[in-house]
């Protein structure tokens, strides 16, 4: 008998597989969100008005958490 038929999942295989592509999508979100605000914190003011952004806004979005859209 082979060692995986002895361990078996909770759960079906397609249900798991939907579960890890859902955390992986989520997992991307994330990493966006936060690469986006670090990129916009290091912006100075002046470049954030030649494209006509607001810098207090811009602080206020660099300044959420990851998990926060």
């Amino acid at each position: 008998m082979s060692s995986t038929s002895l361990v078996r999942s909770p759960y079906p295989t397609a249900v798991a597989t939907g579960v890890d592509r859902g955390l992986g999508a989520l997992c991307r979100v994330w990493l966006g969100r936060w690469r986006h605000r670090r990129t916009l914190a290091n912006l100075h003011p002046e470049q954030m008005r030649e494209v006509g952004l607001n810098p207090e806004a811009v602080r206020r979005e660099a300044c959420q958490p990851f998990w926060r859209a």
